[in-house]
C-alpha cells in the first residue's frame, strides 16, 4: 500500500483479527517510524511493545472503562516522552559532529539549550512531549496502515497507574496507548472536505 492509499483509506481499529503482527514486520515499522521529525532531532521518545496477555493487562487495567476493548488488539503499544529532552542528546550531536554539521562550539551552545529547556515549567513541558511525540505517533500509525495493521490512538487512561505497572523512569510520561492488529471490521467515518481545512 502506498502512502496515498494508506491515507485515504485510514480508520481507527477497534475489532481485530486473531492473527499476530510479526516481529519482522513491527520492526519495519518501527524503521519507518523513526523518521519522524522532532524538536532539534532529539527523539525523546520510545514505544514499549506489550504482547502477552500479562502485559496487557498493565495497558487495560489503566485505561478507562470505555477503552477496555483494547484487551482484544493483538498488542497493545505505548508511547512514552521522556522529560530529560536531551536524553538522546550525546548521539544525535556526535552525528552532527561528525558529519560537520555543527562544531564543538556549536555543540556545546545546543546542550546549554536543552538544560534550560528542562527547568521550564510543566505547561511547556507538557506541551513540548506532546508535539515531539504525537508526529512520532502519526508515522506509526501510517507505517502499521502501509502493512495492513489496525491502529487507533487512545488517550483515554491513569498515566500514573501505567508508569508505575511498567516502573517507568521519574522523567517519563506514557501519553498515547496504540492498540495494534489486523482488522476485523472497519468503519470510515465522514471527513470534512480538504477544501474546507485551508486559507490560501
Amino acid at each position: 500500500m502506498d502512502l496515498e492509499d494508506a491515507m485515504e483509506n485510514w480508520s481507527s481499529v477497534k475489532k481485530f483479527t486473531d492473527e499476530e503482527v510479526k516481529e519482522e514486520t513491527l520492526e519495519k515499522i518501527f524503521d519507518l517510524t523513526t523518521k519522524a521529525p522532532t524538536a532539534f532531532n532529539l527523539q525523546p521518545y520510545r514505544f514499549i511493545v506489550l504482547d502477552s496477555q500479562e502485559a496487557k493487562e498493565k495497558a487495560v487495567d489503566s485505561a478507562i472503562p470505555v477503552n477496555r476493548w483494547i484487551q482484544y488488539a493483538d498488542k497493545i503499544v505505548v508511547l512514552v516522552g521522556d522529560e530529560e529532552i536531551d536524553v538522546n542528546a550525546d548521539e544525535v550531536l556526535s552525528h552532527k559532529l561528525e558529519e560537520g554539521k555543527i562544531d564543538e562550539e556549536k555543540a556545546e551552545n545546543l546542550r546549554d539549550m536543552y538544560e534550560r529547556y528542562k527547568a521550564r515549567d510543566e505547561e511547556f513541558m507538557t506541551g513540548w512531549l506532546t508535539r515531539n511525540t504525537m508526529i512520532p505517533a502519526t508515522f506509526f500509525m501510517l507505517a502499521c496502515r502501509n502493512f495492513g495493521i489496525g491502529s487507533c490512538p487512545v488517550r483515554g487512561f491513569s498515566q500514573p497507574k501505567l508508569s508505575e505497572k511498567l516502573d517507568l523512569k521519574d522523567s517519563e510520561r506514557p501519553v498515547l496507548l496504540i492498540p495494534i492488529g489486523y482488522p476485523k471490521k472497519e468503519d470510515r467515518n465522514w471527513r470534512r472536505a480538504g477544501e474546507e481545512i485551508f486559507e490560501a
